[in-house]
């Protein structure tokens, strides 16, 4: 182990030049609640996507303050504090590069 960084996962080095690659966004939360279970599985990938067989990445959810909202409990949370629209994404892109 390192004894610069004794615990590296809990310090992990930034990743600087990378973005995520915006997929779409929930406005509100009737929205996440009617929209999610489609359109959160609806991208395909190498992996086989996330559909039936249960293969693949999940999408990553963020609200307008940044945190990642991962089960039911987060969005609500978000509702709760404004913090909608919460947006969506499944990988990263450099930083000024179309997807």
């Amino acid at each position: 182990m390192s004894t610069e960084r004794a615990r590296p996962w809990q310090n992990p080095t930034p990743l600087e030049g990378y973005e995520p690659d915006w997929a779409g966004q929930f406005d509100t939360f009737s929205d996440w609640v009617n929209h999610a279970s489609r359109a959160l599985v609806s991208v395909e990938f190498s992996t086989g996507g996330f559909g039936k067989d249960g293969n693949g990445v999940p999408a990553i959810c963020v609200d307008t303050r940044g945190r990642r909202c991962a089960i039911g409990m987060d969005f609500m949370r978000a509702r709760d504090d404004g913090s909608f629209p919460v947006r969506y994404f499944w990988s990263m892109r450099k930083i000024g590069e179309q997807s």
